[in-house]
């Protein structure tokens, strides 16, 4: 984390507290202005915890995939929506190519490679026809429908255009690694360029994915201990599953949003006095 601040810092000369690209800040702030996207009555304190991180893993690994569901569905195509506005509304501000991944294995070694690309207007993204998780759905997971939007004769779906402004507003704008640390706050940074129905399907996708990875089934002892690097069974950030790939919304204490229906329409708003931690860390100590 430290890393990439210091190559924001260097190239930008902006104080290491803030570490923002301030184009990519700029753009991030225009489209909340033009889309009416109003701020979040929370702030992100703190970081990522082991035992936070278990009880998240354990909602996703326990969910299952319901694309019929109405809730589900609406939010995810609200998501849809609006990771294709955002796609569009960078294209047009921010001359960055974005170049499909043809090689062997992930784009980048790490997210400081990754980053200076983009800080040289350049993206590899991996593609999603390459590889979707485990599993999958494809006659019926929002994430997978076609944009119309082509790079080449590549037709770009909905999870491509995810991944790339995922790695731009959530990862480039703030200098955020991939790591654990590094995901959860990528996950709430981008959640503030969404409106609250979006943003249930978006915590699906990022914090209860990347939760999983990290803090899942796979990554503990038979007691439910996460192993420590340099144990026989800890696994590489590169050798660990990918997760699940499922349509459904994660609790609302998970993020922080209500759905509802009002009047035949599926409305979200967020919790009143819900922390994205510490709301969290209470229901990790009763388990």
């Amino acid at each position: 984390m430290k890393e990439l601040k210091n190559i924001l810092e260097k190239k930008y000369k902006i104080g290491a507290k803030k570490s923002k690209y301030p184009n990519l800040y700029r753009i991030s702030t225009q489209y909340k202005n033009h889309y009416k996207i109003a701020h979040k009555p929370f702030e992100y304190m703190g970081k990522m915890k082991e035992s936070i991180g278990i009880t998240i893993a354990n909602s996703f690994e326990n969910s299952m995939h319901s694309p019929s569901n109405k809730f589900v569905r609406t939010s995810y195509n609200q998501l849809a929506k609006e990771i294709t506005n955002q796609f569009m509304f960078i294209s047009n501000l921010e001359k960055i190519v974005f170049e499909p991944f043809t090689g062997k294995g992930e784009p980048y070694a790490n997210s400081i490679e990754m980053l200076e690309d983009i800080h040289n207007y350049h993206l590899y993204f991996f593609k999603t026809e390459s590889g979707f998780g485990e599993t999958e759905y494809k006659h019926e997971n929002v994430m997978l429908n076609k944009t119309g939007i082509k790079i080449g004769n590549y037709e770009l779906v909905i999870n491509d255009l995810f991944r790339i402004v995922h790695d731009i507003f959530g990862h480039a704008m703030s200098g955020y690694s991939f790591g654990p640390i590094g995901e959860d706050l990528a996950w709430f940074t981008h959640i503030n360029m969404l409106s609250p129905l979006a943003s249930a399907a978006m915590t699906m996708e990022t914090r209860g994915q990347n939760c999983w990875v990290n803090y899942g089934p796979h990554m503990r002892d038979a007691n439910g201990k996460i192993y420590k690097k340099g144990d026989k069974l800890w696994r590489e950030p590169i050798d660990r599953p990918f997760a699940e790939q499922k349509m459904n919304l994660l609790p609302s204490s998970i993020s922080g949003v209500k759905l509802y229906e009002d009047k035949g329409r599926i409305k979200a708003k967020y919790l009143d006095f819900w922390d994205p931690l510490e709301s969290l860390l209470y229901i990790s100590l009763l388990n």
